[in-house]
């Protein structure tokens, strides 16, 4: 089966489920949406590992990684704060730094420096960007907050693509960790959003209270960070000499192949609706 065709069927089967998810159980934050992040979050965090491994050892502390994630939900349910998760995020450094001190003395500490780098990567790739995900769960309005994420995200991925093959044979290569990828479909990738941002300002107002064009802006920002997120998902495979960060998905690889894009536009999306929010 050709890549394109399974790429294509799993999309098919994928996103359904996770526009679905949206809006299924919306009661105490969508529980069912944050089991399936945390699902991703901890077969991405194996994946991350196994890809760094291949550079040197890494801190046992980082399978605990997924615990941001969870804390993060519970945090919020909870007290309506968002402020022990990092608190988590640095014991769980300093924990790293402190096996150090007993585990580097295998090789007499000279590769200590960059197993604490490694393992530090892990905790915050993909965990702690996991964090903007479980933020946009509690906003007001969150399944359409969601359904629009998805959108952006999933419609950048989709434009870039096609609108590299139709229009992107003459000018790719630009950026070297990705070489296929083309002017012409990065263009893509921002433009559809943006537009899917200013029609769903300007049609639902009272679940989207911004403006038409801080919603096209919204659009493309969360667009270009999450083309941002697939460039450096590709940095690391390159890194680790890896084609694809596993195999559990069809067409894409591994959960991470998939993730990436979503957890680097989460940010964006969460802090820029803030803002918008208190204007």
């Amino acid at each position: 089966m050709k890549s394109l065709t399974k790429r294509i069927l799993t999309s098919v089967i994928a996103l359904p489920i996770l526009f679905v998810s949206a809006f299924l159980f919306p009661e105490y934050h969508h529980p069912l949406l944050m089991v399936i992040v945390l699902a991703a979050i901890s077969f991405g965090t194996y994946e991350m590992a196994q890809m760094v491994r291949k550079k040197g050892r890494v801190s046992p502390v980082i399978y605990l990684a997924p615990l941001l994630t969870l804390i993060s939900y519970l945090e919020r349910t909870f007290t309506d704060q968002d402020v022990f998760v990092f608190y988590l995020y640095i014991i769980l450094v300093a924990l790293t730094f402190s096996i150090e001190v007993f585990k580097g003395a295998k090789d007499d500490f000279q590769d200590s420096i960059d197993t604490v780098g490694r393992s530090v990567l892990i905790l915050t790739y993909p965990a702690l960007l996991s964090i903007f995900m479980m933020n946009i769960l509690f906003m007001p309005n969150s399944s359409y907050h969601i359904a629009l994420y998805f959108v952006f995200v999933f419609g950048e991925d989709t434009f870039a693509y096609f609108s590299g093959m139709l229009f992107g044979k003459n000018n790719r290569g630009v950026v070297k960790v990705s070489p296929k990828k083309s002017i012409a479909g990065f263009i893509g990738g921002i433009l559809i959003p943006a537009v899917f941002g200013f029609f769903a300002a300007m049609l639902f107002p009272t679940i989207f209270t911004f403006s038409p064009l801080l919603g096209g802006f919204l659009g493309a920002i969360t667009a270009v960070f999450g083309a941002l997120g697939d460039l450096v998902e590709s940095t690391f495979k390159r890194s680790a000499d890896v084609k694809d960060s596993g195999f559990i998905v069809p067409g894409r690889g591994g959960i991470l192949d998939s993730l990436d894009s979503l957890l680097f536009a989460a940010a964006p999306f969460s802090i820029l609706i803030t803002i918008f929010e208190m204007l």
